[in-house]
């Protein structure tokens, strides 16, 4: 029996939208039903997504944020629909990566190749509300057409991938990292196109940065008002004010140890690409030469290089001692790149080496030399799923990563040797079992949140047995912030606030709700006497709390005191910040524009830097004084003090300021111990 050729002509798409039509329902099957996984990253998109305007965002993922937004219609399905929309997006980049790797190869490698980058470890985000699967369909976009449209006139090209980039950046703002290897791509691509390519180079740049910034800026302000204007947002703006603060020189050693790192990962699992492109480098071709194989490797290392570098120094910047972030494995922030690793493979597969051999065996053997280091130095290295699924897959106490490495390694050597079949054994052999290697680990790691854990139960029962309009005034407690934050999610209020606390530690009277009314505690942490839950088991307590007061005034730090009506000034306090104002001395001394009530009831809000957190803060008004703890997170205290009527000052006594300095930030002298974000005085209201 013989196929039509009508059949034919269909039966390759047909079964290509069977194949992609599969994993998207495996990929929805796999999350379904699971809890959310990571904090504080879903909790915040989340958040920013459904429960509050665009414009309070504190990362300027706008256009994710609008997009996902409508999940809210899903109603307590929002979670399931969001995942589904994750895998929509990530199967629907697969015709785009098949097409960039159909320009320099054919059908059926390209078609593989496009399945191993759906299987890959990167749809493990296809499960979190996060906008990683979606910047990933962004650049799988932007890749086609800045690939496979030069026939597009220079302009409209610049133009389109300045577009699609500035459309990135509105997903995730690490897209901004990626101008500068997009702009020297486009003037690579107009030196392709022979003399007189100079001016063409300068105005395709131009065009291409101008239509990335008006996207950003443009649909930003559309989406999000004046918030839309700021490059970064708040939450990374104040990192980049702090990184780009100070001697730069004590980032070299954090950044060699951790580059170090990601040069081995890169090596493990795509010695043979890693290999073609460093052989590029130091042996360019001719423009008369170069073709689309060459214009692919360019592009990917362009790309590689701005994610990879932004990556290594936002890590290096992390590296304080005495943690272990300087040696976290954050592979996700340049993954996105990988599709093209196995598309350079396959340029040029089926083809000879022109290359020197000495050239080959030399960069073969310094990646074998860097496999075998890494044998000793990789596991020393902090592994997560959820900061690099790649990585993740490919820790060296597995002995399929062995497997792998050895492998990876023959492969170096049929290249170095000009085997065509070098690239097969990367591509058919080495490949599949590092994906495989992900999926077993990916189902590992989303299995663990099949059943409830103790925050979801506590959080579960708070939302079932809070009513809707008091769900904001819930206060979530227990000793582990993402678990805290677990909790936050599943009650589903923007406005709930959270109290961490050491293990075990009970919870003390100055440390109930105050402004709020409903106390959610889970973990091992003893009530105050004479507090009945109104539900609760093992698990969790729900407790109802009520205070009733006088409020006289309240102020926010992150606004001059005079603004409140309530402050006078201050002592003992750093410059305003976007959250309030820093301690900067031993004592913090508060100043009122008039005496404080003889019942005096201050709540503040606040939290501890660094050693702090292990000791008490001292309150003083005039002859009174309290005690109180805080934690590394924002929380609220009440005190209650007695005065004679008449003081007009408050004093905080700071147990230990210490500067950042000592922690190994040269950047910061200020003596830090508590962070002030509001403060409230209020007398009883009999």
């Amino acid at each position: 029996m013989t196929t039509s050729p009508g059949l034919r002509k269909h039966l390759f798409p047909l079964a290509s939208f069977v194949v992609l039509a599969a994993i998207f329902a495996w990929l929805v099957v796999r999350s379904h039903g699971l809890n959310p996984t990571v904090f504080a990253d879903e909790w915040y998109y989340d958040k920013m997504a459904r429960l509050q305007p665009l414009a309070e965002a504190i990362v300027p993922s706008y256009l994710y944020l609008w997009l996902f937004g409508a999940t809210k219609a899903c109603g307590n399905g929002f979670l399931e629909c969001a995942r589904g929309g994750n895998a929509l997006l990530f199967v629907a980049a697969a015709p785009f990566v098949y097409l960039t790797a159909r320009s320099v190869t054919g059908r059926g490698t390209a078609a593989a190749i496009a399945l191993l980058a759906t299987l890959a470890p990167l749809n493990l985000f296809t499960a979190y509300f996060m906008p990683e699967t979606m910047y990933y369909f962004g650049f799988c976009v932007l890749s086609w057409v800045a690939l496979t449209r030069r026939h597009w006139h220079w302009a409209l090209h610049a133009l389109a991938c300045g577009v699609l980039l500035g459309l990135m950046s509105l997903m995730k703002v690490h897209a901004v990292f990626l101008v500068p290897a997009l702009l020297l791509f486009l003037a690579y691509s107009r030196w392709l196109a022979g003399p007189g390519w100079a001016g063409s180079a300068v105005l395709a740049m131009a065009i291409g940065g101008a239509g990335m910034f008006a996207v950003k800026f443009g649909l930003g302000y559309l989406l999000a008002g004046e918030a839309g204007l700021s490059l970064f947002g708040p939450f990374y703006a104040g990192g980049a004010n702090a990184a780009s603060a100070g001697d730069k020189l004590h980032l070299l050693k954090p950044a060699f140890v951790i580059g170090r790192a990601h040069l081995m990962l890169l090596a493990l699992a795509f010695g043979v690409p890693l290999a073609i492109l460093l052989q590029s480098v130091l042996r360019p071709s001719k423009r008369a030469q170069a073709g689309q194989a060459e214009l692919v490797g360019i592009y990917t290392l362009l790309v590689l290089g701005a994610a990879a570098g932004m990556t290594i120094l936002y890590t290096a910047t992390l590296a304080y001692p005495g943690t272990n972030e300087g040696l976290r494995m954050h592979v996700r922030y340049y993954s996105f790149v990988f599709p093209l690793l196995w598309v350079v493979a396959a340029a040029t597969q089926g083809r000879d080496e022109r290359q020197p051999a000495a050239l080959r065996w030399t960069l073969a053997l310094l990646l074998t030399a860097v496999l075998a280091i890494a044998i000793v130095k990789f596991p020393t290295y902090s592994f997560n799923a959820v900061d690099g699924p790649e990585a993740f897959a490919l820790r060296l106490d597995k002995p399929l990563s062995l497997v792998i490495l050895a492998l990876q390694v023959a492969a170096l050597f049929l290249w170095a040797a000009g085997r065509a079949s070098a690239r097969r054994v990367f591509l058919f052999v080495v490949t599949p079992l590092y994906i495989a290697s992900g999926i077993v680990d990916n189902n590992y790691q989303l299995g663990l949140y099949v059943d409830d854990q103790a925050a979801d139960l506590a959080g579960k029962a708070a939302y079932r047995l809070v009513p809707p309009a008091e769900r904001g005034k819930i206060t979530v407690a227990g000793s582990e912030i993402g678990q805290v934050m677990r909790a936050q999610f599943h009650i589903d209020d923007k406005d709930s606030a959270m109290l961490v606390l050491p293990q075990g530690v009970p919870i003390e009277p100055y440390q109930l709700p105050v402004r709020n009314n409903w106390l959610l505690v889970f973990g091992k942490h003893a009530l105050p006497p004479g507090l009945t839950p109104v539900a609760g088991n093992e698990h969790y307590a729900l407790v109802h709390t009520s205070v009733e007061r006088r409020i006289i005034g309240n102020a926010r730090f992150n606004e001059p005191f005079a603004a409140s009506g309530l402050l006078s000034g201050a002592e003992g306090v750093a410059d305003i910040e976007g959250f309030g104002r820093w301690s900067n001395a031993k004592q913090v001394v508060l100043h009122f524009n008039a005496p404080l009530p003889q019942h005096a009831f201050i709540v503040l809000k606040a939290w501890a830097y660094g050693d702090n957190t292990e000791f008490p803060f001292t309150l003083r008004i005039g002859g009174s004084s309290a005690q109180f703890r805080l934690s590394g997170t924002p929380q609220e205290v009440g005190l209650r003090l007695d005065t004679d009527g008449q003081q007009r000052s408050l004093t905080i006594e700071v147990p230990h300021p210490v500067s950042p300095m000592s922690y190994g930030d040269p950047r910061d002298p200020r003596l830090l111990g508590i962070a002030l974000a509001e403060i409230e005085i209020s007398t009883p209201a009999h």
